[in-house]
């Protein structure tokens, strides 16, 4: 039986340290990004006039509705006059862009209504409606007014006017995906089967081939006067490995053939993710949907298993922003390590939908993990620059600073959508079982219904930073509790019994008005990579956060150049701050330094030599600290997540 997911407004995060991060993102980033869009003349797309410079791209359109999404996220849970305001001045800019007929875009409002629906693959009108569908869910759960859901319905009415299997209708499907997510999120608010219909018919239609082995994407090339298999032609983009590399947008194969992860993280993650959706929905009575269970759990293998990075990151080809080859997870940016901010906030979404098709501790532990590292970091401590990248390793001289802006703006709206949702990703319901899963151990109180009847869940905690944990029951329910995968074989004690089924201990008796005490132990531990990653190194964890080494932590000291000692356990320091983050754990480990065997004194050192490099048999003491927290602070700008280990005899 499927989960519920809980809504985020009706949850209050209590947490210092999460609602420091919502006090930022509410305060500094939501208005730093509308001020940006507006400087850069991207919030006027939608009403942009003869003459104005500049003319809109083809995703703009998109960057304002994530970013009133965004607003809307915050005010369902921090009401605020102001933004309310800017809120209702951008639906009327919206409302008035809309054509009669349904259609929406100031990409071609601007360049030429005529030439519409011509370009799916790479000109973003289907991916721009996907993101206002999620708007009109935001903004209609706030304000319940109609407003843009009017806008909403009469742009599906005029998708459906144009595409499907019927006669006369084109058979396309986005190059970008994202309208299958708002129209399964319009379908779960509003019940419109419309929305249903056609976010099955994209996500299912996605990858078919005629008898000639060719796609729509091909059609529509041919019908635009482009050749699709000239290498040298106008349809081989640079992000391509080649003619027809429809991997790219995983339009290689339909849905249910698909056996390996590939192609551009961000649009994998945004399909798999109206996938598993579209099961929750419909694979009860669509056999053709039930078959896409078995395909999403074979390519989530083949992420996990060989193309995520230690922080949760995903995407390691810098050319198509998206998957390489298996195990090929490279730290430096220059070798190809890319970890898309976007890329990690998807992943998380992803993540959350697995949970609600099978309770299992796995999604949840890669969802912490991407959460508290591959997506925390990319935003500063000020809330108002961002990382589009979140490389591993930056070397002396070559730091990597976060950015006010991009020409590119997706990433910033994303970080701000999520940490305003951040409640949806910590609790699921089984309303026929009366059971509450606590996925995330984030201290907040979440008001439930279970049964017809009211129950009122508090947990209280000092996580990530400590890990004892107490859950109040107010009212009865049951409990699934997360035991994560850093706990490894340390052992948790809980005061009440239960059973341990996939990684989560299931309560065994009803809890009524009471509490429970959980102890789960994070012990800072060395974490090691697979061998044909190639990396003969070793990574530091301690809870859900993975560590770095940072000049700045580490004075005289060249990080570029040193190893970990592998015997000498990981140690826990004193809490310090750092930037504006408090009671954070830095750990100490010993290290050595490389040693200059195998240069001639007064000569410049050799690229090759006889000699091999060593390490000074002098034990260094060294500092690391959360990955999240890297280039907050003044430095030189080296910083490794991976490190040469060093086996002392």
């Amino acid at each position: 039986m499927p989960l519920s997911s809980v809504s985020f407004q009706s949850i209050r995060v209590t947490s210092p340290f999460w609602a420091k991060f919502q006090r930022c993102v509410r305060e500094s980033t939501v208005p730093s990004i509308i001020k940006a869009q507006k400087t850069e003349g991207h919030w006027d797309c939608l009403t942009w006039k003869k003459g104005h410079q500049p003319q809109p791209h083809a995703f703009w359109d998109s960057d304002i509705y994530k970013t009133t999404e965004a607003a809307c996220n915050f005010l369902l849970i921090h009401p605020n006059e102001d933004m309310l305001r800017v809120v209702e001045d951008t639906v009327d800019m919206i409302r008035n862009a809309q054509h009669p007929d349904g259609y929406i875009n100031s990409f071609y409002t601007v360049r030429g209504i005529e030439n519409r629906w011509t370009n799916l693959r790479d000109l973003h009108e289907l991916y721009c409606l996907g993101h206002l569908y999620e708007a009109t869910v935001a903004y209609e759960t706030l304000t319940k007014s109609g407003r843009l859901l009017e806008v909403a319905v009469k742009s599906m009415h005029h998708l459906d006017s144009v595409f499907g299997r019927e006669e006369g209708k084109k058979r396309g499907y986005p190059g970008h995906q994202e309208i299958e997510l708002g129209l399964l999120r319009l379908y779960d608010m509003t019940g419109d089967l419309l929305a249903l219909k056609l976010a099955k018919y994209f996500i299912l239609e996605r990858g078919t081939q005629d008898d000639n082995g060719e796609t729509y994407f091909d059609h529509e090339a041919f019908a635009r006067g482009a050749d699709p298999y000239d290498g040298l032609g106008s349809e081989v983009k640079g992000w391509f490995h080649g003619p027809r590399d429809y991997a790219y947008n995983q339009a290689d194969l339909p849905i249910r053939e698909q056996t390996e992860i590939k192609g551009h993280a961000v649009r994998a993650m945004y399909y798999y993710t109206a996938v598993t959706d579209l099961i929750r929905l419909e694979a009860a009575s669509d056999p053709d949907v039930a078959e896409c269970k078995q395909a999403l759990q074979r390519l989530w293998r083949n992420m996990v298993d060989c193309k995520m990075y230690v922080t949760g990151a995903i995407g390691s080809y810098r050319q198509n922003e998206g998957f390489g080859e298996a195990y090929i997870l490279n730290d430096l940016e220059m070798e190809g390590c890319y970890g898309e901010t976007c890329a990690a906030f998807a992943l998380i979404m992803w993540c959350q939908r697995m949970l609600q098709m099978e309770l299992k501790s796995e999604y949840a532990d890669v969802m912490e993990n991407c959460l508290y590292n591959g997506f925390l970091g990319a935003i500063s401590s000020d809330g108002e620059a961002f990382y589009y990248q979140n490389v591993l390793r930056t070397k002396t001289g070559q730091s990597k600073d976060r950015e006010r802006w991009f020409g590119v703006a997706c990433c910033p709206p994303n970080v701000a959508k999520l940490v305003g949702s951040l409640g949806s990703l910590l609790y699921s319901t089984d309303d026929a079982e009366g059971l509450v899963a606590v996925h995330i151990y984030v201290q907040s109180e979440v008001e439930l219904t279970l049964a017809g009847k009211g129950v009122k869940l508090s947990v209280m905690t000092k996580m990530p930073w400590s890990s004892e944990i107490t859950i109040r029951v107010e009212g009865a329910a049951r409990l699934a509790l997360r035991i994560p995968d850093w706990v490894q074989d340390q052992g948790y004690s809980c005061s009440e019994q239960g059973e341990l089924n996939q990684g989560y201990l299931h309560i065994t008796t009803v809890l009524a008005d009471t509490e429970l005490r959980l102890s789960l132990p994070t012990p800072a531990h060395r974490l090691y990579a697979h061998p044909k990653t190639g990396k003969d190194a070793v990574c530091l964890r301690r809870g859900p956060f993975v560590y770095c080494l940072e000049d700045v932590d580490n004075e005289a000291v060249d990080i570029d150049h040193i190893a970990l000692e592998d015997e000498q356990a990981p140690q826990e320091g004193s809490p310090v701050s750092v930037a504006t983050t408090h009671d954070v754990v830095p750990l100490q480990v010993t290290g050595r330094k490389l040693a200059d065997v195998g240069v001639v004194t007064g000569e410049p050192s050799r690229l090759y030599g006889p000699k091999a490099w060593e390490y000074d048999v002098e034990p260094l003491q060294l500092t690391a600290i959360p990955y999240f927290l890297r280039a907050n602070r003044e430095g030189n700008g080296a910083m490794r997540v991976w490190t040469p280990r060093l086996k002392v005899r």
